[in-house]
């Protein structure tokens, strides 16, 4: 419920955001009149960071349910946490693929390097996540958080960057 609660807030957002999203100038020059589209950057980098946030959150359930059980130290004991573990393994090896599988929008590329660094971390931190549930013994997912909350400080870069209010990916897939 509050997964669909914060999606329909940003939706809200995106439908804000866009509705000035790209905007005609007309161009007078002394032979011709052109038309040329301004690139709305805070639109682009806003529909882009939700697609993330959506991508991840399509197959990420299980790992959030182990990692909120851990929080508040109600984890299962015997069989069911080792289903619970491999359940989430799944979900951070699905939630790396798809952000393996993300483009950064061509109207981006003057933020593609900060993005793709910011991806590439959270890729790892999805990747360190999966190998911590794969071990025997106690899960500890401190290293992976570290590397998403670098992700996640990176991301906030861009956002500010071109004219967005800072949010944190991590609680938005993390819901």
């Amino acid at each position: 419920m509050k997964k669909l609660l914060l999606l329909l807030a940003s939706l809200s957002l995106v439908l804000a955001a866009c509705s000035g999203d790209k905007e005609e100038t007309k161009e007078t020059t002394n032979e011709e009149t052109s038309t040329e589209e301004k690139v709305n950057p805070a639109g682009d980098m806003m529909k882009f960071y939700l697609s993330i946030s959506n991508s991840i959150n399509e197959v990420d359930a299980d790992l959030n349910a182990y990692e909120s059980a851990k929080a508040v130290e109600e984890l299962p004991e015997g069989a069911e946490l080792k289903t619970m573990q491999d359940a989430a393994k799944t979900a951070a090896d699905n939630a790396a693929a798809k952000v393996e599988e993300l483009e950064v929008p061509a109207e981006l590329k003057d933020q593609q390097e900060a993005i793709d660094s910011a991806l590439t971390k959270m890729h790892e931190a999805y990747t360190l996540k999966s190998e911590a549930l794969a071990t025997e013994g106690e899960v500890v997912l401190d290293e992976a958080n570290a590397k998403f909350e670098e992700a996640d400080a990176e991301l906030n870069k861009v956002l500010e960057e071109v004219g967005l209010a800072g949010s944190s990916i991590l609680n938005e897939v993390s819901l």
